[in-house]
């Protein structure tokens, strides 16, 4: 119990912004904009070049492919569901929504609480993989939702994350260090990324008409997108141990904990900045954090 409580302590403020953002929006207070395009091109790109510099050489490759391996693994389940009971939903968008996870915005304040500020590190390299995916297959993916593949291609190339990130490997290979008097800044950044995300998630449900929701679908769906997660995280871990065997046990059950994590709210950043499935994205973004809220702490009081 003492796990449930010290979780939604910590992720309250946070999960308070989701209100917040829905009535901004009710009353037309400001465009998603403001919030969607300062993320996308300020405050994400500031966070990728800082977790790059703090990640040594070993948690960058072990851990980032087999978060980057689960994304790109994940795009299968979303294409079984998508043939099965979800014809009815956008493929791209399904794509995107399986194979997001919420490193940064929930999973940071998750692991930090139960894990302590050490395991932040762990996350960090977690989420390049995560992110690398993400802003490149995957901003592809939801692009596909409104665009043509040529078009949507080139929108990829409007994305930071790809001069960001390599920015961040050229300072890495030079030694390049995050000056200590830039860290509380960069700090306070993580607090308004997971903020304005909450926010754009509030914001894009005001469109969501919830007497008419179809729960038993949306629960099979996540449901669905949870197992399979967990089983192709189970094939990862244990291709990793037959024939590397790097990993902590900590750092395992991070992997672990990654699989039950919500979709990514940078599913409805990028909704929001193409103008696509904003409604969608940010229905099943919301649901799936609904189920983690649960099936998180559950998980962590095993691995006690």
């Amino acid at each position: 119990m003492n796990v449930f409580i010290e979780l939604y302590k910590t992720l309250i403020p946070y999960l308070l912004c989701i209100p917040l953002g829905y009535l901004l929006a009710r009353t037309n207070f400001f465009p998603k904009n403001i919030v969607s395009k300062p993320l996308l091109y300020f405050f994400m790109p500031v966070l990728v070049i800082n977790h790059v510099l703090e990640a040594t050489l070993e948690n960058l490759t072990i851990l980032p492919i087999i978060s980057f391996s689960l994304s790109v693994a994940m795009i299968l389940p979303a294409i079984i569901v998508h043939k099965t009971f979800g014809k009815g939903e956008s493929r791209s968008l399904l794509k995107s929504g399986f194979s997001f996870y919420n490193v940064a915005f929930f999973g940071i304040p998750v692991v930090h609480a139960l894990f302590g500020k050490e395991a932040i590190t762990t996350l960090i390299c977690i989420y390049i993989g995560s992110a690398l995916y993400g802003n490149i297959i995957g901003y592809f993916q939801v692009a596909r939702t409104r665009f043509s593949r040529k078009h949507a291609i080139k929108e990829i190339f409007k994305v930071p994350f790809i001069y960001v990130f390599i920015l961040a490997v050229i300072l890495k290979i030079f030694g390049f260090h995050t000056p200590s008097e830039v860290e509380p800044v960069v700090d306070v950044f993580g607090t308004i990324v997971s903020v304005a995300g909450m926010l754009i998630i509030g914001i894009n449900i005001e469109q969501v008409d919830f007497k008419v929701l179809k729960w038993s679908y949306y629960l099979k769906l996540l449901s669905f997108r949870v197992v399979a997660s967990i089983v192709i995280m189970t094939v990862l871990l244990g291709v990793e141990y037959f024939f590397v065997n790097g990993l902590s046990i900590e750092e395992t059950k991070v992997l672990i904990l990654l699989t039950l994590f919500p979709i990514a709210a940078n599913l409805t950043v990028f909704a929001s900045f193409l103008k696509s499935n904003e409604k969608q994205s940010a229905l099943l973004v919301l649901l799936s954090m609904l189920m983690a809220l649960v099936l998180v702490p559950i998980a962590a009081i095993l691995f006690k």
